[in-house]
């Protein structure tokens, strides 16, 4: 390499080969070379084949740069330009010195130019030889991708033939599937009539089943009734043999007389009045005396058909008694108790049971119970929980004997009051009506402050001679019907004062 070209000015020259179309600028000044040597002699024929071959050179070079080299390719394109341009630089030197063709003369003949001449053709040699194996590197690299590009381009052809055919099974299956969908729709409308069908089947299942349902309830409710009424059959008769086992004296016969003397109006001024409104809302003891014949058994038939209303609509249960000088079944507490427990017995179910178990723990009545088992039973019924108010209507206790006996027959009645009042019970309503007698008094006084003498009442005199004036007003007596109506009005008068009861 002449020392006139050196390294920094070969990248130079590279750097504006890349930047500014390289070709065209050594082209121009080979160009200049061509011109100034024709003018030379024929021997000059060789400076022109040189700067021919140089400029077939870059040309070369310049289709090199449209595809990148390899490395090998482009130090071998360097070694030949610093060969190419250390010529160059030599012949433009003495271009500019205006000294061409004496130059060109003596640059011909130089061993310097001949070695250069040398270099260039072996590296053009090289060039070649290097050219040839990177086209056939290059020839060989595309066969291979040829190759690839054949074994991708039937491997694609593969693929589509397998599309082709899964288009083909999709197709098969979609026909299938159409068919099946054509089924599906014809079984449908099948269906749809056979559910139609089947649910008019379900309906009149439904409606046999609900027919059937009522059918097992009225069945259900008669066996109900048909058991009820078994049970109503064997407590009847359970109580018949309780009835006669306990054989309780009848007190209707006594209410019955009572309420045959009954005159209108009678007692409104007891049942309007405030102690008896009291007593009937209140549990209590109630004592109503007076003398013989002041209407004690009136007014107490009168209050057992007040009690009954309330019995009949289902709000209070009741058991009366009437005390009898001319019974001797009713005259004592063993008369008394079983009267009430019969009565009560009948107005619930629990207080029959009550009953019912004292009959078969005496062994179904074949032994007698004592006189406190008996007001032990019936403590017993008073105390259930959750009972209606219960009203005990005693009539004429006076007429229970005070003379025979310890305790005597009375006393013992009131030794069973007394401890059914301390029993405090808030739904047991007592009354009781007697003579004022003394030993009465001393256990019902400190027992009540509800009491009721008839023989200070004003209203049971107007009821005196409200009764006189019906007997003499009546068409029943012949006599009367021919007084005077002053004579009349003065037997009123008189029999009214003098009454002294009824």
């Amino acid at each position: 390499m002449s020392p006139d070209v050196n390294l920094s000015d070969t990248c130079t020259l590279i750097f504006i080969w890349q930047v500014f179309s390289p070709a065209s600028v050594i082209f121009a000044g080979v160009g200049v070379l061509l011109s100034a040597a024709k003018d030379a002699r024929a021997s000059q024929d060789t400076l022109i084949d040189i700067f021919e071959r140089i400029e077939m050179f870059f040309r070369r070079l310049e289709i090199y740069t449209e595809v990148p080299p390899t490395i090998e390719m482009t130090d071998m394109i360097i070694q030949i330009m610093v060969e190419v341009l250390s010529i160059l630089g030599i012949a433009t030197k003495e271009v500019k010195r205006g000294r061409m063709k004496k130059y060109m003369k003596k640059l011909i003949g130089r061993s310097e130019m001949e070695d250069a001449l040398k270099r260039l053709d072996k590296l053009t040699q090289e060039e070649a030889r290097m050219a040839a194996a990177e086209i056939l590197k290059v020839t060989r690299t595309v066969d291979k991708r040829v190759e690839g590009v054949a074994d991708t381009v039937v491997a694609i052809d593969n693929r589509v033939a397998g599309v082709d055919n899964r288009v083909v099974s999709v197709d098969d299956k979609v026909v299938v599937v159409d068919n099946k969908i054509m089924e599906v729709i014809a079984d449908g409308k099948q269906v749809k009539v056979s559910t139609q069908q089947t649910a008019n089947d379900v309906n009149e299942v439904k409606a046999s089943v609900q027919q059937t349902a009522n059918n097992v309830d009225e069945v259900k409710a008669s066996v109900q009734q048909t058991a009820n009424d078994v049970d109503d059959v064997k407590r009847n008769q359970l109580r018949e043999s309780i009835h006669k086992w306990l054989s309780p004296p009848d007190p209707s016969t006594n209410h019955n007389i009572a309420c045959g003397t009954h005159h209108k109006k009678t007692a409104t001024w007891f049942f309007e009045g405030s102690i008896f409104q009291e007593w009937k809302s209140t549990g209590s003891l109630l004592w109503i005396h007076g003398k013989p014949g002041s209407g004690k058994s009136v007014i107490c038939s009168t209050v057992i058909q007040d009690i009954e209303a309330m019995c009949k609509a289902g709000n209070a249960s009741m058991a009366y008694f009437y005390f009898d000088f001319r019974d001797v079944n009713k005259q004592g507490l063993r008369d008394l108790v079983p009267s009430l427990l019969n009565q009560l017995s009948a107005c619930s179910v629990p207080r029959c049971d009550i009953l019912s178990e004292l009959y078969l723990a005496h062994d179904k009545g074949k032994n007698q119970p004592g006189d406190s088992i008996l007001a032990d039973c019936l403590k017993k019924m008073l105390t259930l929980p959750d009972q209606s108010p219960t009203y005990l209507i005693i009539d004429a206790l006076d007429e229970s004997p005070n003379t025979s006996g310890i305790p005597s027959p009375r006393e013992r009645v009131l030794q069973l009051l007394k401890e059914l009042v301390n029993l405090s019970l808030p739904n047991l309503h007592i009354c009781v009506t007697s003579r004022p007698e003394i030993d009465i008094g001393n256990v019902l006084e400190p027992l009540t402050s509800r009491r009721v003498s008839l023989h200070d009442q004003s209203g049971q005199k107007k009821d005196i001679a409200d009764y006189v004036r019906t007997v003499v007003y009546s068409d029943l007596e012949q006599i009367m019907r021919r007084w005077k109506t002053e004579d009349k009005e003065l037997v009123i008068e008189t029999l009214s004062e003098r009454a002294d009861g009824m």
